[in-house]
């Protein structure tokens, strides 16, 4: 009865990451082997203590480019890198397949990365990185938005989706250079209320940190409002040197 129960309720289906056949229901959207080379994928490398991003050159501490412009964040830290393509996949699977339950075991273990780092720590309210309005109209949903939401429930901490707004429509960052996507992005958020994050310790979502574009220009628009940390934590993220 059990197993029928399961059956209506989280249909049977493929591993959303391998495509293997298998028991594999909504609340289980990927097959172990796949979360094995998810948490595999996650320890193999070292990371910059600022940004996160994995290191491809062992070279000290920080990445070269946190040793020359350190951003404004306390720490930045990820679930695994985004190189892998079973991480890669599962961000794809959520934004552009529309599978909003991929955000429950994502934002699960997004926050075991939260929990288990210490410099993370105050955290007042959790704030997702917003999209843009075309995005937003044709997917129907913010996946960070999502992952935030997840996030909260875990650490019990309250979720503040409007506190920062995306007011610039900026044409997409993919074909663009770190240089381009800096001044794509430049003044391209605002704070609606900057009452509410004077004086806050601030954890910031988002889905990927590539060039760390986006991520730097929301953390600044944050610390001119009066914010007084802000912290960040990916699903995915790139690497360094």
């Amino acid at each position: 009865m059990e197993n029928i129960l399961m059956d209506i309720l989280f249909p049977v289906s493929a591993c959303n990451l391998c495509r293997e056949k298998g028991r594999f229901h909504s609340r289980r959207p990927w097959c172990e082997k796949c979360q094995d080379e998810i948490l595999t994928a996650k320890t193999s490398m070292p990371v910059c203590e600022k940004c996160g991003k994995y290191l491809t050159v062992l070279d000290g501490t920080c990445c070269s480019e946190c040793r020359d412009n350190p951003p404004e964040f306390k720490i930045a830290r990820a679930v695994g890198p985004y190189e892998n393509d079973k991480l890669r996949k599962a961000i794809k699977v959520l934004k552009f397949l529309c599978r909003r339950y991929m955000s429950v075991k994502m934002g699960n273990m997004m926050a075991d990365v939260v929990i288990e780092e210490p410099a993370f720590w105050p955290i007042d309210i959790i704030i997702p990185v917003p999209i843009s309005k075309g995005n937003l109209k044709q997917r129907g949903f913010n996946q960070s938005e999502l992952l935030a939401k997840q996030i909260g429930k875990v650490l019990k901490k309250r979720v503040c989706s409007n506190l920062l707004s995306r007011v610039k429509e900026t044409p997409s960052q993919r074909e663009l250079t770190k240089e381009e996507r800096e001044e794509n992005l430049l003044c391209a958020f605002k704070v609606t209320e900057p009452d509410k994050i004077k004086g806050k310790n601030i954890l910031l979502v988002d889905d990927v940190y590539t060039t760390g574009s986006t991520i730097k220009e929301c953390t600044r628009t944050l610390m001119e409002a009066g914010a007084e940390s802000v912290s960040v934590i990916t699903w995915a993220i790139g690497t360094g040197y």
